[in-house]
């Protein structure tokens, strides 16, 4: 169940962003005045990094909750790739589209931030599902873990007793 739920989410918030990233990439084609087409773009570009943040935070939510249940990665890792695919779009296109728009003659730093974002993302994921894998772990033994420490109580106990 938690995976449908999971699926359906990550769809929705694909679809949504992907609406974010067209939609603020069109107003670099506007015939109007270009003041109007930067505002335009910073504010659609703005909410959709306000929808990526947020949803990005509910997938990852999901996903320690299908990693607690059945151990199984894998929405961790598809949260990690849609943010980074995102972030890819907004810092190495999007971005320098609208750096461009404005001057065309100059040192373009923004994709550095993106790969920033990225790198330190992914170490929040690997660092997340390490710390729910180790829990899930002290919460639940596996059955091999509790059968060897009923044996170890009872050498210790036997070695008490002698």
């Amino acid at each position: 169940m938690w995976n449908k739920i999971y699926l359906a989410g990550l769809a929705v918030a694909l679809v949504v962003m992907s609406f974010f990233v067209v939609y603020s990439h069109s107003w670099f084609g506007s015939i109007g005045n270009p003041k109007d087409a930067l505002a335009g773009f910073d504010y659609y570009a703005g909410l959709g990094s306000t929808f990526l943040w947020c949803s990005t935070a509910i997938l990852l939510i999901l996903a320690n909750i299908i990693l607690w249940n059945s151990r199984r990665a894998w929405a961790m890792w598809a949260s990690f790739v849609y943010f980074a695919i995102f972030i890819i779009l907004r810092y190495f296109w999007l971005e320098k589209e609208s750096y461009n728009f404005q001057n065309s003659n100059s040192f373009f730093l923004t994709p550095i931030f993106g790969v920033v974002l990225i790198v330190a993302f992914g170490a929040i994921v690997f660092v997340n599902q390490f710390l729910n894998l180790r829990l899930n772990e002290k919460m639940y033994p596996p059955r091999e873990t509790e059968a060897e420490l009923r044996e170890v109580e009872e050498e210790t106990s036997n070695e008490k007793d002698v």
